[in-house]
């Protein structure tokens, strides 16, 4: 068995995000997105929609009522955590996010069928008393696109043996599983 290097494993987190954002089966396509909450660590999945090595980034879209935008804005640090079941391979990106309210360049790329999530009555996490009383309604106002900046990229790969390596600034490492 042949080991990947260090550029190769860097190379291979990346064709596996940008897959995740034309391919609504890919395993990047849903990551766990991880906020600081009021109680402690919150997670939860959202839709990878951009990923762009060239300013090392990635986009995620919300609804800026969401408790993870009041999240981010109290602490901008967070991580997002890709596994690749088939691969075995977990991809774990420490972030540093941006929030755009508003954004009405990438709203109008937002297809119809998808905007009633930004907006509607009551805003997300708002008791209500059945599934029915959330009336959707798209506010532009309402989508929020969170930049993700990449402040360091670690694989584990559950392979034999267990590889784990580390890029933060610019620099590669190996390490221990």
């Amino acid at each position: 068995m042949t080991i990947p290097t260090l550029d190769d494993t860097l190379n291979d987190v990346w064709q596996r995000l940008g897959r995740g954002v034309a391919d609504r089966k890919a395993p990047a396509r849903h990551p766990v997105l991880a906020t600081v909450g009021k109680t402690g660590g919150e997670a939860r999945m959202v839709v990878l929609r951009g990923a762009d090595r060239a300013t090392g980034c990635l986009e995620v879209h919300t609804d800026a009522a969401s408790s993870k935008v009041t999240e981010l804005r109290a602490n901008p640090n967070a991580t997002l955590l890709v596994w690749d079941q088939k691969a075995r391979l977990q991809i774990r990106l420490r972030v540093k996010v941006s929030i755009s309210e508003g954004d009405t360049d990438t709203w109008a790329r937002v297809p119809d069928t998808a905007r009633g999530v930004y907006g509607g009555t009551p805003p997300p996490g708002a008791p209500i008393n059945a599934p029915s009383d959330h009336r959707p309604n798209p506010i532009p106002a309402r989508f929020a696109v969170l930049t993700c900046r990449i402040v360091e990229i670690e694989t584990l790969t559950l392979d034999t043996p267990h590889r784990r390596a580390r890029n933060c600034a610019g620099s590669a490492q190996w390490i221990a599983p």
